[in-house]
Protein backbone atom coordinates (compact mmCIF):
# COMPACT_ATOMS: atom_id res chain seq x y z
CA UNK A 1 0.00 0.00 0.00
CA UNK A 2 1.28 3.45 -0.93
CA UNK A 3 2.18 5.63 2.06
CA UNK A 4 -0.48 8.20 2.85
CA UNK A 5 0.52 11.09 5.05
CA UNK A 6 -3.10 12.06 5.61
CA UNK A 7 -3.84 8.73 7.33
CA UNK A 8 -0.96 9.26 9.73
CA UNK A 9 -2.26 12.76 10.42
CA UNK A 10 -5.70 11.32 11.16
CA UNK A 11 -4.12 8.82 13.56
CA UNK A 12 -2.26 11.64 15.25
CA UNK A 13 -5.46 13.63 15.71
CA UNK A 14 -7.32 10.58 17.01
CA UNK A 15 -4.73 9.58 19.62
CA UNK A 16 -4.19 13.20 20.70
CA UNK A 17 -7.90 13.67 21.35
CA UNK A 18 -8.17 10.39 23.28
CA UNK A 19 -5.14 11.13 25.48
CA UNK A 20 -6.24 14.69 26.23
CA UNK A 21 -9.69 13.36 27.10
CA UNK A 22 -8.27 10.82 29.53
CA UNK A 23 -5.97 13.44 31.03
CA UNK A 24 -9.05 15.52 31.74
CA UNK A 25 -7.77 18.52 29.78
CA UNK A 26 -10.40 21.23 29.58
CA UNK A 27 -12.25 21.39 26.27
CA UNK A 28 -11.67 17.75 25.30
CA UNK A 29 -14.69 16.18 27.00
CA UNK A 30 -15.59 14.48 23.72
CA UNK A 31 -12.06 13.42 22.84
CA UNK A 32 -13.14 9.77 23.08
CA UNK A 33 -14.57 10.22 19.57
CA UNK A 34 -11.00 9.77 18.41
CA UNK A 35 -11.59 6.01 18.76
CA UNK A 36 -14.29 6.28 16.09
CA UNK A 37 -11.67 7.70 13.73
CA UNK A 38 -9.45 4.69 14.44
CA UNK A 39 -12.29 2.28 13.66
CA UNK A 40 -12.93 3.78 10.21
CA UNK A 41 -9.20 3.84 9.37
CA UNK A 42 -8.90 0.18 10.40
CA UNK A 43 -11.79 -0.78 8.15
CA UNK A 44 -10.18 1.08 5.24
CA UNK A 45 -6.79 -0.56 5.76
CA UNK A 46 -8.37 -4.00 5.93
CA UNK A 47 -10.11 -3.34 2.65
CA UNK A 48 -6.81 -2.32 1.05
CA UNK A 49 -4.54 -4.95 2.60
CA UNK A 50 -6.63 -8.13 2.69
CA UNK A 51 -5.87 -10.67 -0.06
CA UNK A 52 -8.04 -13.83 0.02
CA UNK A 53 -5.16 -15.74 -1.57
CA UNK A 54 -2.91 -14.86 1.38
CA UNK A 55 -5.20 -15.05 4.38
CA UNK A 56 -2.59 -16.63 6.65
CA UNK A 57 -0.07 -13.93 5.71
CA UNK A 58 -2.66 -11.27 6.43
CA UNK A 59 -3.27 -12.51 9.97
CA UNK A 60 0.44 -13.11 10.57
CA UNK A 61 1.25 -9.51 9.64
CA UNK A 62 -1.59 -8.20 11.81
CA UNK A 63 -0.39 -10.29 14.74
CA UNK A 64 3.23 -9.08 14.39
CA UNK A 65 2.03 -5.50 14.09
CA UNK A 66 -0.34 -5.45 17.05
CA UNK A 67 0.19 -8.23 19.55
CA UNK A 68 3.75 -7.86 20.92
CA UNK A 69 3.10 -4.35 22.29
CA UNK A 70 -0.43 -5.38 23.28
CA UNK A 71 0.71 -8.33 25.40
CA UNK A 72 3.60 -6.30 26.83
CA UNK A 73 1.13 -3.67 28.04
CA UNK A 74 -1.02 -6.29 29.73
CA UNK A 75 1.92 -8.06 31.42
CA UNK A 76 3.54 -4.86 32.72
CA UNK A 77 0.17 -3.67 34.05
CA UNK A 78 -0.32 -6.92 35.96
CA UNK A 79 3.22 -6.71 37.33
CA UNK A 80 2.72 -3.09 38.42
CA UNK A 81 -0.61 -3.92 40.04
CA UNK A 82 0.98 -6.58 42.28
CA UNK A 83 3.20 -4.03 44.00
CA UNK A 84 1.11 -0.86 43.65
CA UNK A 85 -2.48 -1.89 44.33
CA UNK A 86 -4.40 -3.50 47.17
CA UNK A 87 -5.94 -6.99 46.65
CA UNK A 88 -9.30 -5.35 45.92
CA UNK A 89 -7.90 -3.61 42.86
CA UNK A 90 -5.46 -6.33 41.89
CA UNK A 91 -8.24 -8.87 41.48
CA UNK A 92 -9.91 -6.51 39.02
CA UNK A 93 -6.68 -5.99 37.06
CA UNK A 94 -6.09 -9.76 36.89
CA UNK A 95 -9.62 -10.31 35.56
CA UNK A 96 -9.16 -7.58 32.95
CA UNK A 97 -5.84 -9.14 31.92
CA UNK A 98 -7.46 -12.53 31.33
CA UNK A 99 -10.22 -11.04 29.17
CA UNK A 100 -7.66 -8.96 27.26
CA UNK A 101 -5.49 -12.02 26.60
CA UNK A 102 -8.43 -13.61 24.81
CA UNK A 103 -9.09 -10.34 22.89
CA UNK A 104 -12.42 -9.90 24.65
CA UNK A 105 -11.86 -6.85 26.87
CA UNK A 106 -14.95 -5.24 25.40
CA UNK A 107 -17.07 -8.24 26.40
CA UNK A 108 -15.60 -8.31 29.91
CA UNK A 109 -16.33 -4.63 30.48
CA UNK A 110 -19.77 -4.98 28.94
CA UNK A 111 -20.55 -7.67 31.52
CA UNK A 112 -19.35 -5.35 34.24
CA UNK A 113 -19.76 -1.56 34.29
CA UNK A 114 -20.44 1.19 31.80
CA UNK A 115 -17.35 2.82 30.26
CA UNK A 116 -18.30 6.00 32.10
CA UNK A 117 -18.57 4.35 35.53
CA UNK A 118 -15.35 4.85 37.50
CA UNK A 119 -16.39 2.75 40.51
CA UNK A 120 -14.06 -0.13 39.62
CA UNK A 121 -10.29 0.05 39.13
CA UNK A 122 -9.72 -0.41 35.39
CA UNK A 123 -6.22 0.45 34.11
CA UNK A 124 -6.85 -1.77 31.07
CA UNK A 125 -10.19 -0.20 30.18
CA UNK A 126 -8.81 1.29 26.96
CA UNK A 127 -8.20 -2.20 25.58
CA UNK A 128 -11.94 -2.55 24.91
CA UNK A 129 -11.39 -0.88 21.52
CA UNK A 130 -8.57 -3.30 20.64
CA UNK A 131 -10.95 -6.15 21.45
CA UNK A 132 -13.48 -4.73 19.00
CA UNK A 133 -10.79 -4.22 16.32
CA UNK A 134 -9.31 -7.70 16.59
CA UNK A 135 -12.78 -9.24 16.49
CA UNK A 136 -13.43 -7.28 13.30
CA UNK A 137 -10.18 -8.56 11.77
CA UNK A 138 -11.43 -12.10 12.30
CA UNK A 139 -14.53 -11.21 10.29
CA UNK A 140 -12.64 -9.66 7.37
CA UNK A 141 -12.42 -12.91 5.30
CA UNK A 142 -16.17 -13.42 5.71
CA UNK A 143 -16.94 -9.82 4.80
CA UNK A 144 -14.71 -10.08 1.75
CA UNK A 145 -16.52 -13.28 0.73
CA UNK A 146 -19.87 -11.47 0.89
CA UNK A 147 -18.36 -8.57 -1.04
CA UNK A 148 -17.24 -10.89 -3.88
CA UNK A 149 -20.44 -12.95 -3.98
CA UNK A 150 -22.95 -10.10 -3.65
CA UNK A 151 -21.41 -6.81 -4.70
CA UNK A 152 -23.56 -4.53 -2.59
CA UNK A 153 -23.94 -6.81 0.43
CA UNK A 154 -21.41 -4.77 2.46
CA UNK A 155 -23.48 -1.54 2.38
CA UNK A 156 -26.50 -3.60 3.43
CA UNK A 157 -24.55 -5.08 6.36
CA UNK A 158 -23.27 -1.63 7.33
CA UNK A 159 -26.75 -0.09 7.20
CA UNK A 160 -28.18 -2.98 9.21
CA UNK A 161 -25.50 -2.53 11.86
CA UNK A 162 -26.19 1.22 12.03
CA UNK A 163 -29.96 0.72 12.38
CA UNK A 164 -29.37 -1.94 15.04
CA UNK A 165 -27.04 0.45 16.86
CA UNK A 166 -29.58 3.29 16.80
CA UNK A 167 -32.35 1.02 18.09
CA UNK A 168 -30.27 -0.60 20.82
CA UNK A 169 -28.90 2.73 22.03
CA UNK A 170 -32.39 3.45 23.33
CA UNK A 171 -32.32 0.20 25.31
CA UNK A 172 -28.73 -0.26 26.49
CA UNK A 173 -26.08 2.39 25.69
CA UNK A 174 -23.43 0.17 27.30
CA UNK A 175 -24.18 -2.65 24.85
CA UNK A 176 -23.94 -0.38 21.81
CA UNK A 177 -20.69 1.12 23.07
CA UNK A 178 -18.81 -2.13 23.71
CA UNK A 179 -19.98 -4.83 21.30
CA UNK A 180 -18.84 -5.33 17.70
CA UNK A 181 -22.23 -5.86 15.98
CA UNK A 182 -23.16 -2.28 16.93
CA UNK A 183 -19.80 -0.89 15.78
CA UNK A 184 -19.19 -2.85 12.59
CA UNK A 185 -20.82 -0.10 10.49
CA UNK A 186 -17.90 2.19 11.35
CA UNK A 187 -15.31 -0.30 10.13
CA UNK A 188 -17.36 -0.95 7.01
CA UNK A 189 -17.49 2.75 6.16
CA UNK A 190 -13.72 2.60 5.74
CA UNK A 191 -13.90 -0.80 4.03
CA UNK A 192 -16.42 0.52 1.49
CA UNK A 193 -14.16 3.46 0.63
CA UNK A 194 -11.37 0.99 -0.12
CA UNK A 195 -13.54 -1.33 -2.20
CA UNK A 196 -16.11 0.88 -3.91
CA UNK A 197 -14.35 4.24 -4.22
CA UNK A 198 -10.90 4.63 -5.70
CA UNK A 199 -8.82 7.24 -3.88
CA UNK A 200 -8.96 10.53 -5.73
CA UNK A 201 -5.84 12.31 -6.84
CA UNK A 202 -5.01 15.30 -4.62
CA UNK A 203 -6.27 18.50 -6.19
CA UNK A 204 -5.10 21.95 -5.23
CA UNK A 205 -8.26 23.74 -6.33
CA UNK A 206 -11.93 23.15 -6.82
CA UNK A 207 -14.72 21.36 -4.99
CA UNK A 208 -12.63 18.32 -4.08
CA UNK A 209 -9.96 20.38 -2.35
CA UNK A 210 -12.60 22.41 -0.54
CA UNK A 211 -14.45 19.27 0.59
CA UNK A 212 -11.28 17.64 1.91
CA UNK A 213 -10.36 20.75 3.87
CA UNK A 214 -13.89 21.12 5.24
CA UNK A 215 -14.00 17.51 6.42
CA UNK A 216 -10.59 17.89 8.08
CA UNK A 217 -11.69 21.02 9.93
CA UNK A 218 -14.88 19.23 10.93
CA UNK A 219 -12.82 16.53 12.66
CA UNK A 220 -10.85 19.19 14.50
CA UNK A 221 -14.12 20.36 16.02
CA UNK A 222 -14.63 17.06 17.86
CA UNK A 223 -13.82 18.57 21.26
CA UNK A 224 -16.55 21.16 20.76
CA UNK A 225 -19.26 18.50 20.39
CA UNK A 226 -21.17 17.72 23.56
CA UNK A 227 -21.75 13.97 23.80
CA UNK A 228 -23.12 12.07 26.80
CA UNK A 229 -22.03 8.44 26.76
CA UNK A 230 -24.77 7.49 29.23
CA UNK A 231 -27.58 9.09 27.23
CA UNK A 232 -30.12 6.86 25.50
CA UNK A 233 -30.70 9.36 22.70
CA UNK A 234 -29.22 9.00 19.21
CA UNK A 235 -28.77 12.78 19.05
CA UNK A 236 -26.73 13.20 22.25
CA UNK A 237 -25.70 9.62 23.13
CA UNK A 238 -22.74 7.55 21.98
CA UNK A 239 -22.22 6.04 19.50
CA UNK A 240 -24.90 8.30 18.08
CA UNK A 241 -25.15 11.25 15.75
CA UNK A 242 -21.69 12.61 16.63
CA UNK A 243 -20.09 9.21 15.96
CA UNK A 244 -21.90 9.02 12.61
CA UNK A 245 -20.66 12.47 11.57
CA UNK A 246 -17.09 11.75 12.68
CA UNK A 247 -17.08 8.36 10.92
CA UNK A 248 -18.50 9.84 7.71
CA UNK A 249 -15.97 12.70 7.78
CA UNK A 250 -13.09 10.24 8.27
CA UNK A 251 -14.37 8.06 5.41
CA UNK A 252 -14.63 11.15 3.22
CA UNK A 253 -11.02 12.11 3.89
CA UNK A 254 -9.87 8.56 3.18
CA UNK A 255 -11.58 8.88 -0.20
CA UNK A 256 -10.67 12.38 -1.36
CA UNK A 257 -7.73 13.19 0.90
CA UNK A 258 -6.87 16.66 2.16
CA UNK A 259 -5.45 19.61 0.22
CA UNK A 260 -1.70 20.29 0.22
CA UNK A 261 -2.01 23.39 2.42
CA UNK A 262 -3.25 21.12 5.20
CA UNK A 263 -0.82 18.25 4.62
CA UNK A 264 2.30 20.38 4.28
CA UNK A 265 2.62 22.55 7.38
CA UNK A 266 4.39 22.25 10.72
CA UNK A 267 1.30 21.25 12.70
CA UNK A 268 0.40 18.47 10.26
CA UNK A 269 3.98 17.27 10.26
CA UNK A 270 3.84 17.05 14.07
CA UNK A 271 0.53 15.19 13.86
CA UNK A 272 2.04 12.83 11.28
CA UNK A 273 4.86 12.09 13.73
CA UNK A 274 2.33 11.53 16.47
CA UNK A 275 0.46 9.16 14.16
CA UNK A 276 3.63 7.11 13.75
CA UNK A 277 3.69 6.46 17.51
CA UNK A 278 -0.09 6.41 17.93
CA UNK A 279 -0.43 2.69 18.70
CA UNK A 280 2.20 2.71 21.44
CA UNK A 281 0.81 5.96 22.83
CA UNK A 282 -2.68 4.53 22.93
CA UNK A 283 -1.52 1.37 24.72
CA UNK A 284 0.67 3.15 27.27
CA UNK A 285 -1.26 6.27 28.18
CA UNK A 286 -4.21 4.93 30.16
CA UNK A 287 -2.33 2.55 32.50
CA UNK A 288 0.12 5.39 33.22
CA UNK A 289 -2.72 7.74 34.19
CA UNK A 290 -4.66 5.22 36.29
CA UNK A 291 -1.66 3.79 38.16
CA UNK A 292 -0.18 7.23 38.78
CA UNK A 293 -3.43 8.49 40.33
CA UNK A 294 -4.20 5.24 42.15
CA UNK A 295 -5.85 5.43 45.57
CA UNK A 296 -7.09 2.29 47.35
CA UNK A 297 -10.87 1.77 47.19
CA UNK A 298 -11.30 4.82 44.94
CA UNK A 299 -11.94 3.11 41.62
CA UNK A 300 -10.51 4.58 38.41
CA UNK A 301 -9.22 8.08 39.12
CA UNK A 302 -8.35 10.14 36.03
CA UNK A 303 -8.54 13.68 37.41
CA UNK A 304 -5.07 14.84 38.40
CA UNK A 305 -6.31 17.86 40.30
CA UNK A 306 -3.46 20.11 39.22
CA UNK A 307 -1.71 21.28 36.06
CA UNK A 308 1.62 20.09 37.47
CA UNK A 309 0.43 16.50 37.88
CA UNK A 310 -1.14 16.55 34.44
CA UNK A 311 2.09 17.72 32.83
CA UNK A 312 4.09 15.13 34.75
CA UNK A 313 1.74 12.35 33.60
CA UNK A 314 2.07 13.61 30.02
CA UNK A 315 5.87 13.34 30.27
CA UNK A 316 5.62 9.81 31.70
CA UNK A 317 3.26 8.86 28.85
CA UNK A 318 5.79 10.13 26.31
CA UNK A 319 8.60 8.15 27.96
CA UNK A 320 6.52 4.94 28.30
CA UNK A 321 5.32 5.24 24.70
CA UNK A 322 8.86 5.61 23.39
CA UNK A 323 9.99 2.56 25.35
CA UNK A 324 7.08 0.52 24.02
CA UNK A 325 7.63 1.69 20.44
CA UNK A 326 11.40 1.20 20.25
CA UNK A 327 11.80 -1.85 22.48
CA UNK A 328 8.71 -3.85 21.54
CA UNK A 329 6.51 -2.57 18.70
CA UNK A 330 9.18 -1.82 16.07
CA UNK A 331 11.76 -4.60 16.62
CA UNK A 332 9.11 -7.30 16.95
CA UNK A 333 7.64 -6.65 13.51
CA UNK A 334 10.53 -8.42 11.80
CA UNK A 335 11.81 -10.56 14.66
CA UNK A 336 12.26 -14.17 13.51
CA UNK A 337 11.25 -15.38 16.98
CA UNK A 338 8.06 -13.35 17.16
CA UNK A 339 5.80 -16.38 16.67
CA UNK A 340 7.22 -18.11 19.73
CA UNK A 341 6.89 -14.84 21.63
CA UNK A 342 3.24 -14.58 20.66
CA UNK A 343 2.64 -18.07 22.05
CA UNK A 344 4.55 -17.66 25.31
CA UNK A 345 3.37 -14.12 26.12
CA UNK A 346 -0.34 -14.93 26.63
CA UNK A 347 0.55 -18.11 28.52
CA UNK A 348 2.77 -16.06 30.83
CA UNK A 349 -0.06 -13.60 31.47
CA UNK A 350 -2.61 -16.34 32.20
CA UNK A 351 -0.20 -18.03 34.63
CA UNK A 352 1.11 -14.88 36.26
CA UNK A 353 -2.22 -13.07 36.76
CA UNK A 354 -3.65 -15.48 39.39
CA UNK A 355 -0.18 -15.99 40.89
CA UNK A 356 0.02 -12.28 41.67
CA UNK A 357 -2.81 -12.56 44.17
CA UNK A 358 -0.89 -15.27 46.04
CA UNK A 359 2.16 -13.00 46.11
CA UNK A 360 0.06 -10.24 47.66
CA UNK A 361 -1.33 -12.61 50.29
CA UNK A 362 2.19 -13.26 51.57
CA UNK A 363 2.67 -9.51 52.04
CA UNK A 364 -0.63 -8.77 53.82
CA UNK A 365 -1.86 -9.81 57.25
CA UNK A 366 -5.00 -11.93 57.73
CA UNK A 367 -6.83 -9.02 59.37
CA UNK A 368 -6.06 -6.75 56.43
CA UNK A 369 -7.11 -9.42 53.95
CA UNK A 370 -10.45 -9.80 55.77
CA UNK A 371 -11.07 -6.09 55.30
CA UNK A 372 -10.06 -6.15 51.64
CA UNK A 373 -12.52 -9.00 51.05
CA UNK A 374 -15.37 -6.54 51.72
CA UNK A 375 -15.22 -5.44 48.08
CA UNK A 376 -16.17 -8.95 46.97
CA UNK A 377 -18.78 -9.44 49.71
CA UNK A 378 -21.70 -8.12 47.70
CA UNK A 379 -24.39 -9.38 45.39
CA UNK A 380 -24.63 -9.25 41.61
CA UNK A 381 -25.62 -5.87 40.24
CA UNK A 382 -29.39 -5.21 40.05
CA UNK A 383 -31.17 -7.97 38.11
CA UNK A 384 -28.02 -9.78 37.00
CA UNK A 385 -26.15 -9.82 33.70
CA UNK A 386 -27.81 -12.90 32.27
CA UNK A 387 -31.31 -11.62 32.99
CA UNK A 388 -30.48 -8.28 31.38
CA UNK A 389 -29.14 -10.06 28.31
CA UNK A 390 -32.15 -12.37 27.96
CA UNK A 391 -34.70 -9.63 28.70
CA UNK A 392 -33.17 -6.35 27.46
CA UNK A 393 -36.50 -4.48 27.38
CA UNK A 394 -37.77 -5.62 30.79
CA UNK A 395 -38.39 -2.90 33.40
CA UNK A 396 -38.22 -5.33 36.32
CA UNK A 397 -37.12 -8.84 37.19
CA UNK A 398 -38.06 -11.64 39.56
CA UNK A 399 -35.37 -12.34 42.16
CA UNK A 400 -34.83 -16.04 42.99
CA UNK A 401 -38.14 -17.41 41.60
CA UNK A 402 -39.81 -19.94 43.86
CA UNK A 403 -41.45 -23.12 42.60
CA UNK A 404 -44.73 -23.00 44.50
CA UNK A 405 -47.44 -20.41 44.23
CA UNK A 406 -46.24 -17.52 46.43
CA UNK A 407 -48.23 -16.31 49.42
CA UNK A 408 -46.98 -12.77 48.84
CA UNK A 409 -45.74 -10.78 45.86
CA UNK A 410 -43.48 -7.86 46.78
CA UNK A 411 -42.05 -5.10 44.59
CA UNK A 412 -38.75 -3.80 46.01
CA UNK A 413 -38.13 -0.22 44.87
CA UNK A 414 -34.95 1.75 45.46
CA UNK A 415 -31.56 2.91 44.30
CA UNK A 416 -28.16 1.30 44.88
CA UNK A 417 -28.95 0.92 48.60
CA UNK A 418 -31.90 -1.32 47.76
CA UNK A 419 -29.55 -3.22 45.48
CA UNK A 420 -27.21 -3.79 48.45
CA UNK A 421 -29.94 -5.39 50.59
CA UNK A 422 -31.84 -7.27 47.90
CA UNK A 423 -30.07 -10.62 48.32
CA UNK A 424 -30.76 -10.91 52.05
CA UNK A 425 -34.26 -9.47 51.65
CA UNK A 426 -35.03 -12.05 48.96
CA UNK A 427 -33.69 -14.94 51.07
CA UNK A 428 -35.94 -13.93 53.96
CA UNK A 429 -38.89 -13.55 51.59
CA UNK A 430 -38.20 -16.94 50.03
CA UNK A 431 -38.25 -18.60 53.47
CA UNK A 432 -41.68 -17.05 53.94
CA UNK A 433 -42.90 -18.26 50.51
CA UNK A 434 -42.89 -14.73 49.13
CA UNK A 435 -41.54 -13.66 45.74
CA UNK A 436 -39.66 -10.39 45.21
CA UNK A 437 -39.64 -8.26 42.06
CA UNK A 438 -36.95 -5.64 41.54
CA UNK A 439 -36.63 -2.72 39.13
CA UNK A 440 -33.88 -2.91 36.51
CA UNK A 441 -32.92 0.74 36.52
CA UNK A 442 -30.98 2.28 39.38
CA UNK A 443 -32.98 5.51 39.58
CA UNK A 444 -36.69 4.76 40.20
CA UNK A 445 -38.56 7.83 41.50
CA UNK A 446 -35.49 10.02 40.89
CA UNK A 447 -35.95 13.12 38.77
CA UNK A 448 -35.60 11.91 35.19
CA UNK A 449 -35.96 8.28 36.25
CA UNK A 450 -38.99 6.00 36.48
CA UNK A 451 -41.86 8.12 37.83
CA UNK A 452 -44.44 7.05 40.47
CA UNK A 453 -47.05 6.24 37.82
CA UNK A 454 -44.66 3.87 36.06
CA UNK A 455 -43.75 2.16 39.34
CA UNK A 456 -47.43 1.71 40.16
CA UNK A 457 -48.10 0.36 36.66
CA UNK A 458 -45.47 -2.35 37.20
CA UNK A 459 -46.90 -3.12 40.63
CA UNK A 460 -50.34 -3.65 39.09
CA UNK A 461 -49.00 -5.72 36.19
CA UNK A 462 -47.20 -7.98 38.64
CA UNK A 463 -50.27 -8.05 40.86
CA UNK A 464 -48.11 -7.36 43.91
CA UNK A 465 -49.39 -7.46 47.46
CA UNK A 466 -47.02 -4.74 48.66
CA UNK A 467 -44.39 -2.19 47.63
CA UNK A 468 -41.23 -1.86 49.74
CA UNK A 469 -39.06 1.25 49.52
CA UNK A 470 -35.38 1.55 50.53
CA UNK A 471 -33.15 4.44 49.49
CA UNK A 472 -29.91 6.18 50.31
CA UNK A 473 -30.25 9.24 52.55
CA UNK A 474 -31.65 12.02 50.40
CA UNK A 475 -32.10 9.66 47.47
CA UNK A 476 -35.90 9.65 47.44
CA UNK A 477 -37.42 12.98 46.34
CA UNK A 478 -40.26 13.97 48.74
CA UNK A 479 -42.55 14.86 45.83
CA UNK A 480 -42.14 11.41 44.26
CA UNK A 481 -42.66 9.74 47.63
CA UNK A 482 -45.86 11.70 48.27
CA UNK A 483 -47.19 10.84 44.82
CA UNK A 484 -46.45 7.13 45.30
CA UNK A 485 -48.22 7.21 48.67
CA UNK A 486 -51.20 8.79 46.94
CA UNK A 487 -51.25 6.12 44.22
CA UNK A 488 -50.83 3.32 46.78
CA UNK A 489 -53.78 4.69 48.73
CA UNK A 490 -55.94 4.85 45.62
CA UNK A 491 -55.08 1.26 44.69
CA UNK A 492 -55.05 0.00 48.29
CA UNK A 493 -51.58 -1.50 47.93
CA UNK A 494 -49.63 -1.70 51.22
CA UNK A 495 -46.50 0.45 51.24
CA UNK A 496 -43.51 -0.21 53.49
CA UNK A 497 -40.51 2.07 54.02
CA UNK A 498 -37.17 0.74 55.30
CA UNK A 499 -35.20 3.63 56.79
CA UNK A 500 -31.74 4.40 55.33
CA UNK A 501 -28.78 2.66 56.94
CA UNK A 502 -26.06 4.68 58.72
CA UNK A 503 -23.59 6.14 56.23
CA UNK A 504 -20.08 7.51 56.58
CA UNK A 505 -17.99 10.35 55.16
CA UNK A 506 -15.04 8.02 54.49
CA UNK A 507 -14.57 4.71 52.72
CA UNK A 508 -15.07 2.22 55.55
CA UNK A 509 -12.60 -0.51 54.41
CA UNK A 510 -9.98 2.16 53.72
CA UNK A 511 -10.48 3.66 57.18
CA UNK A 512 -10.18 0.21 58.78
CA UNK A 513 -6.96 -0.52 56.86
CA UNK A 514 -5.44 2.80 57.92
CA UNK A 515 -6.46 2.05 61.52
CA UNK A 516 -4.55 -1.23 61.35
CA UNK A 517 -1.50 0.13 59.53
CA UNK A 518 -0.94 3.53 61.13
CA UNK A 519 -3.38 3.64 64.02
CA UNK A 520 -5.61 6.27 62.40
CA UNK A 521 -8.81 6.81 64.37
CA UNK A 522 -11.89 5.17 62.85
CA UNK A 523 -14.95 7.38 62.30
CA UNK A 524 -17.54 7.52 65.07
CA UNK A 525 -21.31 7.89 64.78
CA UNK A 526 -23.82 7.37 67.59
CA UNK A 527 -27.48 6.49 67.58
CA UNK A 528 -28.32 10.12 68.40
CA UNK A 529 -26.12 11.32 65.52
CA UNK A 530 -27.98 9.04 63.13
CA UNK A 531 -31.41 10.19 64.31
CA UNK A 532 -30.40 13.85 64.13
CA UNK A 533 -29.14 13.76 60.52
CA UNK A 534 -32.12 11.64 59.41
CA UNK A 535 -34.69 13.94 60.97
CA UNK A 536 -35.93 15.21 57.60
CA UNK A 537 -36.66 11.65 56.47
CA UNK A 538 -38.32 10.83 59.81
CA UNK A 539 -40.52 13.90 59.39
CA UNK A 540 -41.37 12.93 55.80
CA UNK A 541 -42.56 9.43 56.64
CA UNK A 542 -44.23 10.35 59.93
CA UNK A 543 -46.57 12.69 58.08
CA UNK A 544 -48.12 9.91 55.97
CA UNK A 545 -51.79 9.24 56.71
CA UNK A 546 -52.37 5.85 55.13
CA UNK A 547 -53.35 2.89 57.30
CA UNK A 548 -51.40 0.43 55.12
CA UNK A 549 -48.16 2.37 55.35
CA UNK A 550 -45.44 1.18 57.74
CA UNK A 551 -41.97 2.42 58.57
CA UNK A 552 -39.17 0.06 59.65
CA UNK A 553 -36.29 1.48 61.64
CA UNK A 554 -32.77 0.10 61.18
CA UNK A 555 -30.94 2.12 63.80
CA UNK A 556 -31.31 -0.52 66.53
CA UNK A 557 -29.68 -3.09 64.25
CA UNK A 558 -26.55 -1.00 63.77
CA UNK A 559 -26.23 1.44 66.67
CA UNK A 560 -26.29 0.38 70.32
CA UNK A 561 -25.55 3.20 70.98
CA UNK A 562 -22.45 3.59 68.73
CA UNK A 563 -22.95 2.58 65.11
CA UNK A 564 -20.85 -0.42 64.06
CA UNK A 565 -18.42 -0.64 61.18
CA UNK A 566 -17.65 -4.35 61.48
CA UNK A 567 -19.24 -7.58 62.68
CA UNK A 568 -17.94 -9.42 65.72
CA UNK A 569 -15.79 -11.59 63.43
CA UNK A 570 -14.12 -8.51 61.93
CA UNK A 571 -15.96 -8.49 58.60
CA UNK A 572 -16.78 -4.94 57.42
CA UNK A 573 -20.45 -3.99 57.22
CA UNK A 574 -19.75 -1.74 54.22
CA UNK A 575 -17.78 -2.16 51.00
CA UNK A 576 -17.49 1.62 50.54
CA UNK A 577 -18.76 4.58 52.55
CA UNK A 578 -22.51 3.93 52.26
CA UNK A 579 -23.31 0.51 50.78
CA UNK A 580 -23.73 -2.60 52.90
CA UNK A 581 -21.82 -5.76 52.21
CA UNK A 582 -23.77 -9.02 52.05
CA UNK A 583 -22.61 -9.65 55.60
CA UNK A 584 -23.81 -6.16 56.55
CA UNK A 585 -27.23 -6.66 54.97
CA UNK A 586 -27.71 -9.84 57.00
CA UNK A 587 -27.81 -7.64 60.12
CA UNK A 588 -31.22 -6.52 58.86
CA UNK A 589 -32.60 -10.05 58.62
CA UNK A 590 -34.83 -9.51 61.66
CA UNK A 591 -36.22 -6.28 60.20
CA UNK A 592 -37.04 -8.03 56.93
CA UNK A 593 -38.73 -10.92 58.74
CA UNK A 594 -40.95 -8.53 60.71
CA UNK A 595 -41.83 -6.59 57.56
CA UNK A 596 -42.99 -9.71 55.71
CA UNK A 597 -44.86 -11.03 58.76
CA UNK A 598 -46.70 -7.69 58.99
CA UNK A 599 -47.80 -8.04 55.37
CA UNK A 600 -49.50 -11.37 55.99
Amino acid sequence: MKYRKDIQILRGIAVLFVVLFHLGVWGFNSGFLGVDIFFVISGYLMGVMYDPEKTSDFFAKRAKRLLPAYFATIFVSVLAAIFITAPVEYDQVATQAVFATFFSSNIGFWMDYSYWDNTAFRPLLHLWSLGVEIQFYLLVPLIYWFYKKIKFSVPIIALSSLILSIFTLGVSPKTVFYLLPFRVWQFLMGFMVAKYLSSRKREEKGAVSFAGGALFLLLLCIPLVKVDGTDWSFVSGHPGLAALVVSAATAGILWIGVPAWIENNLISTALEKLGKYSYSIYLAHFPVIVFYLYKPFSGTVTEAGSIGKTLLMALIIVFASMLLFYLIETPMRNNVHVRKWLIYAPIAILVFAPLGFQIQKTLISDNEMLIYQAWFDRSEYRCGKLNRFLHPLAADCELQPIAESPDLRILLVGDSHADAIKTTFTKVAESENAVVYFLVKNDPLYEGGMDPEQVMQIAKERNVDAIVLHYSPGGLPPSSFERLVELSTQNQIPLSFIMPVPTWDVNVPDALIKHLEIGQTVPLQTRDDYLRVRQNIINMVSGVRYDKFRVYSVVDSFCAPDCRLVLDNGKPLYFDNTHLTLSGSEVLGGVFTKLIDDLR
